[in-house]
């Protein structure tokens, strides 16, 4: 999402020119970059992201030949970049310890002490975030850093008949509809 947000915004400024970009503005390759021996270096980092003697022996191996997103692509940094999701990783290797193999974690009984945990903090969040008042201005108000008014924009309607889909929930539990 980052890269594609990079890419929007250089190709931005060319639009807004009124010329027409002919060129990619960012490739996977410098994304990926970015996101491993980069990203190393920002934090000062020079034994992350690279494979050498007296480096962190962390890896992420993803599985091109199984998973539906990364099969039949030539480029696998693409693929990985454009594609991969956490279910294509195959194994992860940390400070020379496995850590997931064969798309499994391997340290016993820690997955389910941390979902547990991440569940009850992503339900603790969301709750406060419901009940905290908006702060944001509404309809009809202005944006105070362009003067502009607010105003809502065409909400797509994807549903047949009443309603229009939007907020509402459809999957079926347990044989009904919720």
């Amino acid at each position: 999402m980052w890269l594609q947000t990079a890419r929007r915004r250089l190709y931005t400024d060319v639009l807004e020119g009124w010329e027409v970009p002919d060129n990619n503005p960012m490739s996977v390759n410098q994304a990926f970059l970015l996101s491993t021996r980069g990203g190393a270096l920002a934090l000062r980092r020079d034994d992350l992201g690279i494979i050498a003697e007296g480096a962190k022996a962390d890896l992420v191996l993803w599985n091109a030949r199984e998973s539906p997103s990364l099969l039949g692509w030539n480029d696998p940094v693409a693929a990985i970049v454009l594609h991969a999701s956490v279910g294509d990783v195959e194994a992860v290797v940390v400070d020379g310890k496995w850590v997931k193999k064969g798309g499994r974690l391997t340290a016993k009984g820690y997955y389910g002490e941390f979902r547990g945990r991440f569940l009850e903090s992503a339900r603790r969040i969301q709750n406060k975030l419901i009940q905290t008042p908006s702060v944001y201005p509404r309809v009809g108000d202005v944006w105070a850093p362009s003067g502009l008014p607010i105003e809502d924009a065409v909400t797509v309607d994807s549903l047949r008949g009443e309603g229009n889909g939007y907020g509402e929930t459809f999957l079926a539990v347990n044989g009904t509809q919720d």
